[in-house]
């Protein structure tokens, strides 16, 4: 190190403020003698600054890339030297405004007095902002790129991680348009940071409705490219959607991908699905089941949809579901579809309550009614009183009611009811699977498995015979002057056919599974 050197170190550190303004500028701006390190550079400025705001301010307005100025937080210290009139800083400041701000007219006033003190890059920017607002923060940054301390691609990069971020609104949707906008027409390959960026900001990009997308579709497409290929896994998803022909929320194809490729889209949703984007598994089920499509594969499409539904994507449980449904010849197949339907329902997916009606039997008189019935016939027959509950929740007929074995029976989504012993002709005695339709429903059956649990254990219980049971609930009707058609199902051979076979049950309710196949 210099004498010289030696002799504003000893200066700085008695407390000099000449000095140390001296020395954080030079390390600040890495010297011979100073290596550059900007954070003791702000340490030295630290102790002129309350003493010389103006001074420190413009040191580091003047000396420090405008990426560096915002990202060790030094934004006060610029708008203090724009204030003071340089020429610098006003520059800087406008640029940071095209940045942050949808209204350009403050980035224009900043740049017209930035010329006026005698910036030359003023007028380049000027002259972009007089072009189309949506390509102006392009073709600026392009114009003013490498001079007085730009860097555009890591300027844009840093303005996209802080736009994506902000919740849903007009303003941010067309400052982030602006932005990709902007990183778009950059020339030459970006670099990493910036990629990462801009996959990032589409993908939060996709969940605004009113978001639009100006730029290369083909430009678009490699970046998500090469972010796919160093393994980000949104930009993999979006960029398989875009060449499969799928939309993604506001984002359309054609806007991410000049052309479709379904081979390459299905390998790119492949890796975003063993990355842990749960619905590219879906979206793989809905390539594979295109017959007009290259990659069409029926086997596939539904190891797919299997995948999704166990994820816990409900469109992707009721599709499943019904699709095992309507082809369902045995009770375990009925069993399995019910399941998942039971499942999508659960997440409040209309189509799937709709399916789950259509398989049970409407029961006439009001809830109100029978449950105060059952009340009333629990203090004199608790066995008695828990089979009409679940004939009333579950649609049963009577001859179901009274030979259903509950502790047997229910399920996590219902009650499986039969095959019935006591009926001779096969058709009339098949089991059947009878979906619980309210969480009401399967709270009952859970208290009545507790209650009959408990008297089995007791050897308490008194369930009786078939016989048994008939005179006791024809004693019990009779006794309190309740009609049976307020608890039982009046149903015939022909209904409860429909209801075993789920070819059947699919012909008489085919308008209902085209829509919820289509949904």
């Amino acid at each position: 190190m210099r004498r010289e050197d030696i002799r504003l170190l000893a200066a700085a550190r008695q407390g000099d403020a000449t000095a140390r303004c001296e020395l954080g500028r030079r390390y600040l701006l890495g010297v011979p003698g100073f290596a550059q390190n900007i954070s003791l550079g702000l340490d030295y400025l630290n102790y002129p600054a309350a003493s010389q705001p103006i001074r420190a301010a413009l040191i580091v307005a003047e000396n420090l890339p405008l990426h560096e100025i915002i990202r060790v937080a030094q934004m006060p210290a610029l708008r203090r030297s724009a204030f003071a009139s340089s020429a610098n800083a006003l520059f800087k400041l406008g640029v940071h405004e095209c940045l942050i701000n949808t209204d350009l007219s403050e980035a224009q006033l900043l740049f017209r007095k930035a010329a006026e003190v005698g910036s030359s890059a003023a007028h380049a920017a000027l002259a972009a902002i007089s072009q189309r607002p949506d390509q102006a923060v392009g073709e600026m940054l392009r114009n003013v790129d490498g001079i007085d301390g730009i860097c555009a691609e890591i300027l844009i990069a840093q303005a996209l991680s802080r736009t994506s971020k902000y919740s849903g609104g007009q303003v941010s949707e067309v400052l982030l348009s602006r932005l990709l906008e902007a990183a778009a027409s950059m020339p030459g390959k970006m670099n990493s940071d910036l990629t990462q960026a801009v996959a990032s900001a589409l993908s939060e990009a996709q969940h605004k409705p009113s978001f639009r997308l100006v730029g290369s579709a083909k430009r678009f497409g490699e970046i998500l490219e090469e972010a796919a290929n160093r393994g980000e896994a949104d930009a993999a998803l979006l960029l398989g959607h875009a060449l499969c022909g799928l939309i993604t929320g506001a984002l359309n194809p054609w806007l991410l991908s000049p052309s479709q490729n379904m081979r390459k889209g299905a390998a790119l949703l492949m890796r975003a699905a063993d990355a842990g984007k749960q619905e590219a598994w879906l979206s793989l089920y809905r390539v594979h089941t295109d017959q007009s499509s290259s990659a069409a594969n029926p086997s596939m499409a539904r190891f797919f949809l299997e995948k999704a539904a166990v994820t816990g994507d409900p469109i992707a449980q009721r599709l499943l579901g019904i699709l095992i449904l309507r082809s369902s010849s045995q009770l375990h197949e009925t069993e399995q579809a019910i399941f998942w339907i039971h499942k999508a329902a659960e997440s409040s997916d209309q189509y799937s309550e709709q399916i789950l009606r259509s398989l049970t039997l409407p029961v006439a008189g009001s809830e109100s009614d029978a449950t105060k019935a059952i009340d009333t016939i629990r203090r004199q027959d608790p066995w008695t009183a828990r089979r009409l509950r679940t004939a009333r929740d579950f649609g049963l007929t009577k001859q179901e009611a009274l030979t259903v074995d509950i502790l047997s029976g229910a399920r996590s989504w219902g009650l499986v009811v039969g095959p019935n012993r006591f009926v001779t002709q096969i058709k009339m005695a098949a089991p059947r699977a009878v979906p619980a339709l309210t969480h009401n429903a399967m709270g009952h059956l859970r208290r009545s498995m507790g209650f009959l649990e408990q008297s089995r254990q007791d050897g308490t219980g008194f369930d009786g015979t078939l016989r048994q049971r008939s005179v006791r609930l024809r004693r019990m009707l009779q006794n309190n002057a309740f009609d049976e058609d307020l608890f039982f199902s009046q149903a015939r051979s022909s209904d409860l056919e429909i209801l075993r076979r789920g070819t059947k049950w699919a012909f008489k309710h085919r308008d209902l599974v085209r829509l919820a196949l289509a949904a």
